[in-house]
């Protein structure tokens, strides 16, 4: 039953954040909206200091799934206020962030949508706690907060982000260019009001630092990334992407590279896995109207396993990762600009997989709508649709499925200055 005092008290949190004529934000698209083209994943990244006292972000998030077995539905209230201080000296910047996400509506009997805990529960949560030294060219973060590059992020798909704590130190080579190395050693996932140790969200009964680093080169035409991420006697992990700009009869065109590898290390405490996986995607234009076309294949029989982030596949659709054992695929889509604030992004995936052997699945079709729409200046609405069909393979007995999802996202941020 939908809780009404929720109701009220979220939108009077939103009606004193308007009075207090504030700016919008937006978050990483790549995650938020996947089907943004072009912002690449490795554009996500980035160390920027801290600029900003107050901000703070709401979130109502509505998704419904229909698995052909059962059902998955929840509507969502919450958000996020952050609070940036300078400490001392603009050198030294703190950051704490509370944030929640309340139910509004979720049976029990449709758990699982990842907008709640399990059983459909509430939550509110220290989100982040962290120093960052800032000093020319080197910038140094302690503590709990949002990572954003391609192997190590915020996996931002639902009402709150994840958030990871460690220590990174970063040298800036110039602007949106730099390397850095860090190590983390607990998470906070998206629908979780702890922290816990990453081995210990990993499944396992021990206690050890990850280590990582993360190297981009950016200029205004082309962007090259490398991101690395070792964990002890389990787990290693790259990711890489490099994209070049250009223009082909005054058109502009985005062409894009990426390469993912996972595999188990050491005394492999996870099992043996060996993931590969590669992509390339062009972004162009067809009379105006901006389009793209993608293409990925994963080249092993292993799973991914996207331990403590997910990883921004090229072809990520809604419902979708195409990421498979031995799956290929295909992802068509456009972006219609309906007017300065309104879009329209349809989208065709298709996915083909080995239909004998030990890792025979079902090939896939999704396709899927999105309405973006930005009102009162502040706010942004996203309605999205889909639908995937899976294929029968008669050999081993597997029936085809049909699968729908839909969405809807309102989201409202705003920073303020004093």
């Amino acid at each position: 039953m939908i809780n009404y005092k929720k109701i009220i008290l979220l939108i009077s949190i939103s009606f004193i954040s308007v009075q207090m004529k504030v700016i919008a934000q937006s978050g990483p698209d790549y995650f938020i909206f996947k089907d943004s083209i072009y912002n690449n994943p490795v554009d996500a990244a980035n160390v920027k200091g801290i600029r900003i006292p107050f901000k703070a972000k709401l979130r109502s998030y509505y998704l419904f799934q229909d698995l052909s077995l059962n059902k998955k539905e929840a509507l969502a209230l919450g958000g996020s206020l952050h609070w940036n201080p300078s400490i001392f000296s603009e050198n030294i910047t703190g950051r704490v962030t509370l944030a929640t996400s309340q139910k509004i509506y979720g049976p029990l009997d449709k758990d699982g949508t990842v907008l709640l805990k399990p059983g459909q529960e509430g939550f509110a949560v220290l989100q982040e706690y962290a120093l960052q030294f800032k000093k020319n060219k080197f910038l140094l973060n302690i503590g709990a907060r949002e990572m954003n590059s391609p192997i190590l992020n915020t996996s931002d798909v639902r009402m709150l982000p994840a958030t990871h704590r460690g220590i990174d130190i970063n040298y800036l080579l110039k602007k949106d260019s730099y390397i850095s190395f860090g190590v983390i050693d607990q998470i906070k996932w998206i629908n979780s009001d702890r922290f816990v140790d990453l081995y210990e969200f990993a499944g396992f009964d021990r206690k050890e630092l990850v280590w990582g680093s993360a190297n981009r080169y950016k200029t205004d035409k082309m962007a090259f990334g490398f991101y690395y991420l070792n964990a002890k006697d389990y787990y290693h992990g790259l990711y890489t992407e490099y994209y070049r700009e250009f223009t082909l009869s005054n058109n502009p065109i985005k062409l894009g590279f990426q390469y993912m590898h996972e595999n188990d290390i050491g005394d492999g405490i996870g099992g043996d896995f060996n993931f590969n996986m590669i992509g390339t995607k062009l972004d162009f234009r067809i009379h105006g109207i901006k389009s793209f076309i993608g293409y990925t294949n994963v080249l092993s029989q292993d799973k991914a396993r996207e331990i403590w982030s997910i990883m921004p596949y090229y072809n990520m659709m809604i419902f979708n990762f195409f990421n498979r054992p031995k799956e290929q695929s295909i992802k068509l889509g456009v972006i219609l600009e309906l007017s300065e604030v309104s879009k329209l992004y349809p989208n065709m995936g298709f996915g083909f997989t080995p239909n004998s052997g030990v890792v025979a699945s079902p090939n896939q079709q999704e396709y899927n709508l999105t309405f973006d729409y930005t009102f009162l200046k502040d706010f942004n609405l996203k309605v999205r649709g889909a639908f995937v069909h899976q294929n029968s393979i008669r050999n081993l007995n597997l029936a085809s499925k049909d699968i729908v999802d839909f969405r809807v996202i309102l989201n409202y941020n705003w920073s303020n200055k004093f």
